[in-house]
């Protein structure tokens, strides 16, 4: 497993989901994959066809919650910003003022 991939697992494991449990998913999901011509799309077909009806909203939960973990764990690694690109944000802010004032302004 990759590192990435590795603190998945633990973090999954965390939450009482063996490593067990989601090998298995990985293993059926990865089945899927690797049908010669599947794009995202298929690929999310053939996953939803294989859930009963009740399923569906556990599926879903589990879709919405992927990817607010994914833009938790991207907004960590996002670097700071660098002196320059800092300035550079607070010169457009300062532009965006300046022309918003401008545009209250009453035409004289």
């Amino acid at each position: 497993m990759m590192s990435e991939d590795e603190d998945l697992s633990g973090f999954l494991e965390g939450f009482g989901l063996t490593k067990d449990e989601q090998l298995a998913v990985i293993d059926e999901l990865n089945a899927y994959r690797s049908i010669p011509g599947t794009n995202l799309g298929k690929y999310m077909n053939r996953v939803i066809s294989t859930l009963a009806f009740e399923e569906r909203p556990a599926f879903i939960k589990g879709l919405f919650l992927g990817v607010a973990i994914r833009k938790a764990a991207d907004a960590l690694s996002d670097p700071d910003l660098t002196e320059e690109e800092r300035r550079i944000d607070k010169e457009i802010e300062q532009l965006v003022l300046s022309r918003k004032s401008q545009s209250l302004a009453p035409n004289g």
